[in-house]
């Protein structure tokens, strides 16, 4: 169950770190167009590539909280490190 809802969560994010790609590309292309200069589509150029990085990195940084979560609730689930009882004991005599 749990990694059923790591992946959504991961799902999720993925969606929204496309949706902030196509954004910035968007603005790209518009200061680009709107741009006098070729220093100025240069300079919109850079700041669309580093939008997209920053959602990437984002994308990465929500997949990583989301992997926490998921082991938090392992091991809190199961009680931390506990030994197994073994069904089989050794008999002494």
């Amino acid at each position: 169950m749990q990694a059923a809802k790591e992946k959504v969560k991961d799902g999720v994010s993925a969606v929204k770190a496309k949706t902030k790609i196509a954004q910035a590309k968007a603005s790209e292309k518009a200061e680009a167009a709107t741009a006098r200069s070729h220093a100025e589509r240069e300079l919109a150029h850079e700041r669309g590539k580093a939008k997209v990085a920053a959602a990437k990195m984002e994308l990465h940084q929500d997949k990583v909280l989301h992997r926490e979560e998921a082991i938090e609730h392992r091991i809190h689930k199961h009680g931390g490190h506990r030994p197994h009882p073994h069904k089989h004991r050794v008999r002494t005599r």
